[in-house]
């Protein structure tokens, strides 16, 4: 399948991850949970994904989106995923009329040695809440990135307080290795973070 300006951006099932080449590749089709559906975010999400991000109860936790348009946080999404270090997931309903939140798998830099280790960050919808979709996209999500993209660890990095965040790490089959502090900037303050990680022979 190919991007908006004519190059793939997704990729079919089976295909191995060519490291000679940076950039990563969607999967296609896109993966599919229990009422879900995980597809490349697009500019029509913009809005709902600004929302959610907004709602008290997630802003807590995660930075508001920084673009002030759709088309230029699509196109920025797109050159990252050729260079490699991201892809950007619209969590939807599988007839893809609704919203439901955003997966976010980054790739952590090969330059200070952290090779082959990918990091995901999530936000749900408020309406969203309470399904079960977020241990289940990031489950899914990670059962096809380690293997496809051949990494050797995912990592989640949750904020210390987030009780429900740490819930969704559990049941996505994550395992907690410890606090490090000062790790991320969370709207403008340096926060601690409890760190989570997932390799390819847990169980």
């Amino acid at each position: 399948m190919q991007s908006e300006n004519g190059r793939q951006s997704c990729a079919p099932p089976g295909t191995p991850y060519d490291r000679r080449m940076p950039a990563i590749l969607y999967p296609h089709p896109p993966l599919v949970g229990e009422g879900f559906v995980l597809r490349r975010f697009r500019a029509r999400d913009f809005n709902a994904a600004v929302a959610a991000r907004a709602d008290p109860e997630a802003a807590r936790w995660v930075n508001a989106i920084s673009f002030a348009a759709g088309g230029a946080m699509a196109r920025y999404l797109e050159a990252q995923r050729r260079r490699g270090t991201l892809l950007h997931f619209a969590v939807v309903d599988p007839d893809d009329t609704e919203y439901l939140g955003e997966v976010i798998l980054f790739l952590r830099s090969p330059q200070a040695a952290e090779l082959d280790i990918g990091e995901i960050a999530y936000v749900i919808a408020p309406a969203a809440r309470g399904r079960g979709i977020a241990p289940a996209a990031v489950r899914l999500l990670s059962e096809w990135a380690l293997p496809t993209l051949g990494l050797a660890r995912l990592q989640l990095s949750i904020a210390p307080g987030n009780a429900a965040s740490v819930r969704v790490a559990e049941k996505a089959g994550y395992r907690y290795e410890g606090l490090l502090r000062s790790l991320k900037v969370i709207r403008g303050h340096r926060v601690d973070s409890l760190l989570h990680s997932r390799l390819p022979d847990d169980d």
